[in-house]
């Protein structure tokens, strides 16, 4: 057996330490390497996580202005829909009118994953349960779902109070069309010629029929909103214009004694237009005025005689003739009804009677077609005829 010298001893363990030292070294370097892979790959998950972040907070906040601004045109709507009903009571429809005018509910302050409320008829938004089941992703669509369905379900009945409402609106203005054809007068013309138009002196908070094209969370539709609001707006212009129309009797008792249009001249005896009608009575019959409205003439007239000459407003202008004596004078505002003079036979006239004539937009109307309308068009004057 051959011992192992100093020398020898001393090389073999020089040579066991560099051969540690390079195994330790080598350790090192996989560990470095190793550990450097680990952090890149969390750096990595963290900013994809962050990344899904910031998409996720982004289209929360994106869902949460869609919902504000379709909220608040369903706010605009329920608020124009209770103002027509404070304003007419007529156009309430019934016992449905009340549940479609309660609150819009809160939605954006709904807890999720409440009980219905049967009341309110909400739709609550389902919680997740069981996150191993549900991801975010699928919490979100149905939240969405559940949102789109809530403001469905309140917009439908909106709607159908709103169609409901125009559907009343559309008899009342059929019945003026019917009456004012009646009594010669054509509907659109009178709203041509109106002084004002109250529809467009009216207190109104914003667009209603409107909201964002935008928004991902669309109202089915405007449409019935819109011609709720025009149909509206040209009944109570209709309304207006027609508290000018000169329809009161200007003679409690009398008789005609000569109808408006083509007649033989009292006088020459030859064909002659007629521009009034002639209503016959005794001396000093009161005389009233047909309508509110502002005297533009009184005084002597000619054939007429003793003349009165009113102005209505809207186009409408209403004659007296041949009065025995004249209670108004020019410029002088009256009332409907008032006295204004008392029947006479003065001017270009045979015996008593009363020469009344209507115009309308610078053209003579058969008053008698006005008084055959009369009852009706003073239902609409006192808002009285059915809807």
């Amino acid at each position: 057996m051959r011992f192992i010298s100093i020398s020898e001893r001393v090389q073999l363990g020089f040579s066991f330490v560099i051969l540690a030292i390079f195994g330790w070294v080598a350790l090192t370097s996989y560990n470095y390497i190793f550990t450097k892979e680990i952090l890149a790959r969390k750096n990595l998950e963290v900013a994809q996580a962050d990344q899904h972040y910031q998409q996720a907070s982004a289209q929360f906040n994106s869902l949460k202005h869609d919902i504000e601004v379709a909220t608040k045109s369903l706010e605009q709507r329920q608020v124009y829909l209770q103002q027509l009903i404070d304003s007419d009571a007529t156009l309430k429809s019934g016992p449905e009118t009340d549940a479609v005018l309660q609150n819009i509910p809160a939605v954006l302050e709904q807890e999720s994953g409440g009980e219905e409320d049967k009341k309110s008829e909400t739709f609550p938004i389902p919680a997740p349960q069981d996150h191993d089941k549900i991801s975010l992703d699928e919490y979100r669509e149905n939240s969405l779902a559940a949102l789109k369905a809530q403001l469905s379900h309140i917009e439908q009945k909106q709607q159908l109070l709103a169609e409901k409402m125009t559907a009343r609106i559309s008899k009342r203005l059929a019945y003026i069309d019917r009456v004012m054809h009646i009594s010669g007068v054509k509907p659109e013309k009178i709203m041509q010629l109106a002084d004002n138009r109250p529809s467009q002196n009216l207190a109104q908070g914003g667009p209603f029929i409107l909201y964002s094209e935008e928004v991902n969370i669309p109202l089915t539709s405007s449409e019935p909103f819109a011609k709720l609001y025009s149909h509206h707006n040209r009944l109570i212009d209709l309304e207006s214009a027609i508290q000018s129309v000169p329809v009161v009797k200007p003679v409690k008792k009398y008789y005609i004694s000569s109808s408006f249009g083509v007649r033989k001249d009292p006088f020459k005896k030859t064909w002659a237009r007629h521009y009034g009608i002639d209503m016959a009575g005794w001396w000093k019959t009161p005389i009233y005025a047909s309508s509110e409205g502002i005297v533009k003439k009184a005084g002597w007239n000619g054939a007429y005689g003793k003349f009165i000459e009113i102005d209505h407003g809207n186009g409408f202008l209403s004659r007296y003739g041949h009065l025995s004596k004249l209670k108004v004078k020019k410029g002088q505002k009256v009332t409907t009804e008032q006295e204004i003079g008392l029947m006479g036979s003065t001017g270009r006239s045979t015996s008593p009677h009363l020469h009344y004539e209507i115009w309308f937009n610078g053209k003579s109307i058969n008053p008698a077609k006005i008084f055959k309308a009369a009852e009706d068009v003073l239902k609409i004057q006192r808002q009285e005829y059915d809807s």
